[in-house]
Formats: C-alpha cells, sequence, structure tokens
C-alpha cells in the first residue's frame, strides 16, 4: 500500500513537471486569471460576474485586500450594501492605514442609510487626509443629517474662501447656519447659489 501511495506521488510530480508546473504554480496561475477575469469584468460593468469572480479569487487568496476591497465596491454598485460593508471591513481589518478603503467603507455606510457610522469612518479620513474635499463634504453632510450643525459649520467655514465656487459646500453650510440659527450668513451664502445658477 506504501509503495503504490509512493509511485502516485512520484507519478504526479512527474506529471506536473512534464507540464511545466507544479500544482502549487498551477494554483497560483490559476488564481491569478481569475483576478485578472474578475477585474476585467468589473471594468466593463458586468457586475454579477466580477462579484462571482472575486468570491472564486478570494477562496483561494482570502487576505487579498484589492480584491476583498474591488468585491465591496461591486456590491455597493449593485446596492448591496451591507455585503458591501462586511468586504470592506474585512479589508480593513488587513490594512487599517488604507483611506480609499475606509472612505469607500464610509460611503457604503451612508448609502445604507447609517449616517452615524458614516461619520465615524469620515472623521478618521479627515484626519489622515485633511485636503479630501469629498471626505469633507460628505463629513458636513453626515453633520447635517445628525443634526449637529455647530459641527458642520465648523468644518466648513474654513473653507468658504478656498472654495467659493463649489454648490455643494455653499448649501450644505448655508443650510447649517440656518438651522443654527445664523439666518442672515445662511441666507447670504445661499442667494450666492440662487444667483449664481
Amino acid at each position: 500500500m506504501k509503495r503504490k501511495f509512493i509511485f502516485l506521488v512520484v507519478l504526479i510530480t512527474l506529471m506536473s513537471a512534464a507540464s511545466g508546473r507544479l500544482p502549487a504554480q498551477s494554483q497560483a496561475g490559476d488564481a491569478e486569471r481569475i483576478l485578472a477575469r474578475a477585474i476585467e469584468l468589473h471594468q466593463a460593468g458586468d457586475i454579477e460576474s466580477a462579484i462571482r469572480e472575486y468570491q472564486s479569487y478570494l477562496t483561494l487568496n482570502p487576505k487579498h485586500v484589492e480584491a476583498r476591497s474591488n468585491l465591496g465596491a461591486s456590491y455597493a454598485r449593485v446596492g448591496r450594501y451591507q455585503e458591501a460593508i462586511e468586504q470592506y471591513t474585512q479589508a480593513l481589518a488587513a490594512d487599517g492605514r488604507n483611506t480609499s478603503i475606509r472612505f469607500n467603507l464610509a460611503v457604503a455606510f451612508y448609502k445604507a442609510s447609517q449616517i452615524s457610522l458614516a461619520a465615524k469612518e469620515l472623521n478618521q479620513v479627515v484626519t489622515a487626509q485633511p485636503d479630501n474635499l469629498n471626505a469633507l463634504l460628505l463629513l458636513a453632510d453626515c453633520h447635517l443629517r445628525l443634526g449637529q450643525n455647530k459641527k458642520t459649520v465648523e468644518l466648513l467655514t474654513p473653507l468658504e474662501g478656498k472654495h467659493s465656487d463649489n454648490k455643494a459646500l455653499a448649501y450644505l453650510l448655508g443650510t447649517a447656519l440656518i438651522r443654527d440659527n445664523q439666518m442672515e450668513a445662511g441666507q447670504r451664502i445661499l442667494d450666492r447659489i440662487l444667483r449664481d445658477g
């Protein structure tokens, strides 16, 4: 029995060597082809197929942060926000300093109407990237939705001069000022949006 087993192992090894690849190399090559296909499908807009390919790849390579993040992005794109949140959370567990993944997690929380969790993640993004205007505006909107008007005003007032042509910033700041009973200042900002179109 032992001889048959050894013969079988030797035979498999020789066959693998004859094909130019060992089993581990074959599996790694297959995994990379699956990942390349997933990315290709994702970029082509075939999101459901991309999801299946990312899942297949992650069964072979579960610690691949970018693939997990891409799977999260695919889920988010088709409105499956809870699954996106799970994937982004797993990716961040492996790479906690990745602000792009953290921002995407915040957006998924936001779209899932989990505004306080979105704000928590966005605070970390803004701390790491204080000039990230998209993160700042989304955080300001979270504060506004949570009724934290003063926080919105404090966050956006320093940016008003530098981004005076940004209508989203003006709308958020003007609305927060009005809700904070600073009617004149808020109305002046909102009037500027209406005047400039």
